[in-house]
């Protein structure tokens, strides 16, 4: 069976949904309570298999153990991104938004999350950090990092 691919940009299909960024429906797993918790204190965690370092925390190690959370001390870093300017039904946005991958140095993994910074100022390796909603706005989600700016 074939798969025909779009020939031009008037030929794509657009599937309209919520991209992870904006609504994270996931169960919280092994480690997901403690997550939260870190979350809403203004924390990120990760997990320690070994002697390899991994964000976000899995359920388990690749090998079967359930690990070690540990803090996220160290510089985030962009590792890909795009930048979006217009809205799914062809409307500019009023302001571009980056989306990207985000991992801190030393570990495995990484976050998707918005970057706040000007389009042309983004590279990949930019160090970021993470900005939180005020400490009584925060629910112990993901979406308590407002997003990511540069160091």
């Amino acid at each position: 069976m074939a798969w025909r691919k779009p020939r031009s940009p008037e030929d794509t299909i657009f599937y309209p949904g919520t991209m992870e960024v904006e609504e994270y429906v996931y169960t919280p797993g092994l480690h997901g309570e403690e997550l939260a918790k870190a979350l809403r204190q203004g924390k990120i965690l990760g997990m320690k298999c070994g002697s390899t370092l991994i964000v976000p925390p899995l359920t388990f190690c690749p090998d079967g153990s359930p690990g070690e959370l540990v803090p996220v001390e160290s510089t985030w870093r962009v590792v890909t991104y795009t930048i979006v300017y217009d809205t799914i039904e062809g409307e500019p946005l009023e302001e571009p938004e980056i989306i990207a991958v985000l991992r801190p140095d030393g570990f495995q993994g990484g976050l998707v999350h918005r970057v706040r910074a000007a389009p042309g100022s983004i590279y990949i390796g930019m160090p970021v950090r993470p900005v939180f909603r005020p400490e009584g706005e925060r629910t112990g989600a993901i979406t308590d990092i407002l997003y990511f700016e540069p160091v």
